[in-house]
C-alpha cells in the first residue's frame, strides 16, 4: 500500500513539473494582485563606477500610476522630478496601450517649457541619464514575448524560476531576456537584458520586496549597465494606494502645469 501510494505521489510530482512551463509561471505573474492606482515617493541615484573614483548624483521624483480597465489601455503614468532644481518640474508622461500597440510617451522639459512627444526610434535612449531606457519605462503584455522555461537558480538566498523571454516584435533593442521569478510568490527577483549581438547588456536587481496590505511592492532595484560601467538605484520611500487619481493627471496639459 505504501509503495503503491509513493508511486502515485512520484507520478504526481512529475505531472505538475510537466505543468510548469515558461509562459505559465509569466501567467502567475501577471495574475499577482495590484493597485487600482499607485502613488509614492522615489530617491533615484545614478552611480558611476569609472576610474577609481565612485560618483554618485540623487535625484527625488514622485510616481504616480493607474490601472485601466477600458480595453484601451493597461495602465497611464506619470513621473514628476522633484529635487534637485536643476531637474525640478521634468515629467515623463507614458500610456501603456492595449494589443501590441506602441506605447505613447511624452517628456516635459521646464527649461523649454515645452512637452516633446517620445518617437519610437527614441525609445532605446538613456532616460533622464538613468540606466533605463523609454522602452524600460513602458509597459510589457503577456503575449509580447515568447517564454522558456530554462532551469532554476536561487537570487540572494531565495529560490527561483529562470524563464527566457524572447520578444516577439523587432522594434526593441533587446534579443531576449532571462527572468528570475520568485518560485513561491511569483515576484521577479531579477532580469539579465541581451543586445541584439546576444551579449549581456543590462541587469535589473530587485531584492527588496514589502507586503502592504494586499499588495507587494518593490521597494529597492538596481539597474546595472555593464557596458557603461554605470548603475541606477531606485528607493521607495513613501507609497500609498487606491486614492482614486483623477484621470486629468495623466494628460499633456498637466505636464504643463508643473
Amino acid at each position: 500500500m505504501i509503495n503503491i501510494l509513493l508511486s502515485l505521489l512520484i507520478l504526481l510530482s512529475g505531472f505538475i513539473s510537466a505543468q510548469t512551463t515558461g509562459r505559465s509561471i509569466m501567467e502567475r505573474v501577471d495574475q499577482i494582485k495590484m493597485p487600482k492606482d499607485t502613488q509614492s515617493r522615489i530617491k533615484m541615484t545614478l552611480i558611476s563606477n569609472k576610474g577609481a573614483k565612485k560618483r554618485t548624483r540623487s535625484r527625488v521624483l514622485t510616481s504616480i500610476e493607474k490601472l485601466y480597465e477600458d480595453g484601451k489601455f493597461h495602465s497611464k503614468s506619470l513621473l514628476l522630478f522633484i529635487e534637485p532644481k536643476e531637474v525640478r518640474g521634468t515629467a515623463f508622461l507614458n500610456w501603456d496601450r492595449i494589443g501590441g500597440e506602441v506605447d505613447d510617451q511624452w517628456l516635459y522639459l521646464p527649461a523649454l517649457k515645452k512637452v516633446r512627444r517620445i518617437r519610437a526610434t527614441d525609445k532605446s535612449r538613456s532616460f533622464q541619464g538613468s540606466d533605463f531606457s523609454y522602452e524600460d519605462l513602458s509597459g510589457r503584455e503577456l503575449d509580447s514575448d515568447r517564454y522558456e522555461l530554462i532551469g532554476e537558480d536561487f537570487f540572494n538566498g531565495t529560490q527561483c524560476y529562470k524563464v527566457k523571454a524572447v520578444p516577439l516584435e523587432k522594434d526593441t533593442q533587446y534579443s531576449s531576456r532571462i527572468i528570475w521569478v520568485d518560485k513561491k510568490y511569483f515576484l521577479i527577483k531579477k532580469i539579465e537584458f541581451f543586445d541584439k549581438k546576444n551579449n549581456i547588456f543590462k541587469i535589473l536587481n530587485i531584492p527588496d520586496h514589502v507586503k502592504n496590505g494586499h499588495y507587494w511592492t518593490a521597494v529597492k532595484m538596481t539597474m546595472d549597465n555593464v557596458i557603461r560601467s554605470h548603475s541606477t538605484e531606485l528607493e521607495v520611500l513613501k507609497v500609498n494606494y487606491d486614492q482614486g487619481l483623477n484621470d486629468n493627471i495623466f494628460s499633456e496639459s498637466y505636464l504643463k502645469r508643473q
